[in-house]
C-alpha cells in the first residue's frame, strides 16, 4: 500500500520549488497533475510506494482562519500525512519570526500535522532567503552584475523606489529573468534546474532532514 501525503503551502512558487526538490531526491516520482492552469493549485507527485499532493493554501492564516480545515480533514481521514511547509517571515509581520509563526500554527486544535518554516526552520525569512543560498553563484553573479547597474541607475532616476529591486524575491525574479526569459519566470512556470541551484547545498539539509524524518523520502 502506498504512502500518502498532503503538502500545505503558501502559493505557486513553494508548489514548483518543493516538486523539483522532491524529485532530485526521490528520481522515482512522476509527475501525475501539475500546474498547467491558472487555477490549478496542486501537484500530484507519484511512484510505485509514494503519493505526494503539493496544496496551495494562501498565507499561514488561512490554515487557522480559513477553509483548509475541511480540506486537511479529508485527507486525514483518507490517510494522508499532513506536512505545513509555509514562510517563517520576519518579526516586523504579524505573527512573524521562526518562533512566533510556529506557535501560531502549532494552536490549530482540529488536527494533527508537522511543521517546517522556510528557510531552515529555525532562521527568520521565507522560501526566497534559501534560495538565495543555495543560487550557483557562478551563474548568478554574472546575472547580477548586470542587474545591479540598473538598480544603481534606478536609484538615480526614481530612489524612492529602487529599493524594491533589492528585496530577494526581485532578485530571484531576475536571476530566473536572466536565463529563462519573462514568460519562465512566473511562478508556476519555473524549473529549478542543478545548473543554476545547488540541491546537494548544506542550506537544504534541514528541509532534507525534515523530509526524511517525516518518511516522505528515505533516509541516506
Amino acid at each position: 500500500m502506498s504512502k500518502k501525503y498532503l503538502i500545505v503551502v503558501e502559493g505557486k512558487t513553494d508548489v514548483v520549488f518543493l516538486k523539483d526538490y522532491l524529485m532530485h531526491l526521490n528520481k522515482s516520482l512522476s509527475i501525475i497533475t501539475n500546474l498547467d492552469k491558472k487555477d490549478k493549485k496542486e501537484i500530484i507527485l507519484k511512484s510505485e510506494y509514494i503519493e505526494i499532493k503539493i496544496l496551495v493554501a494562501g498565507g499561514y492564516t488561512a490554515i487557522k482562519e480559513g477553509n483548509i480545515s475541511q480540506t486537511l480533514r479529508a485527507h486525514k481521514d483518507d490517510g494522508y500525512t499532513i506536512l505545513l511547509i509555509q514562510d517563517a517571515d520576519n518579526p516586523s509581520k504579524e505573527n512573524g519570526g521562526a518562533k512566533n509563526r510556529i506557535e501560531y500554527l502549532k494552536d490549530i486544535p482540529y488536527i494533527d500535522f508537522n511543521i517546517f518554516l522556510f528557510p531552515n526552520n529555525e532562521d527568520d525569512g521565507d522560501l526566497e532567503t534559501l534560495l538565495l543560498r543555495i543560487k550557483k553563484n557562478e551563474k548568478y553573479d554574472i546575472s547580477h552584475g548586470c542587474y545591479q547597474s540598473y538598480i544603481n541607475c534606478t536609484k538615480e532616476i526614481n530612489p524612492k523606489w529602487s529599493a524594491e529591486l533589492e528585496e530577494d524575491k526581485s532578485l530571484v525574479f531576475n536571476y530566473f529573468r536572466t536565463y529563462y526569459g519573462m514568460e519562465n519566470s512566473k511562478e508556476e512556470n519555473r524549473r529549478y534546474e542543478t545548473d543554476y541551484w545547488d540541491f546537494d547545498s548544506h542550506a537544504l539539509l534541514p528541509l532534507k532532514g525534515f523530509f526524511e524524518e517525516t518518511g516522505i523520502v528515505k533516509s541516506n
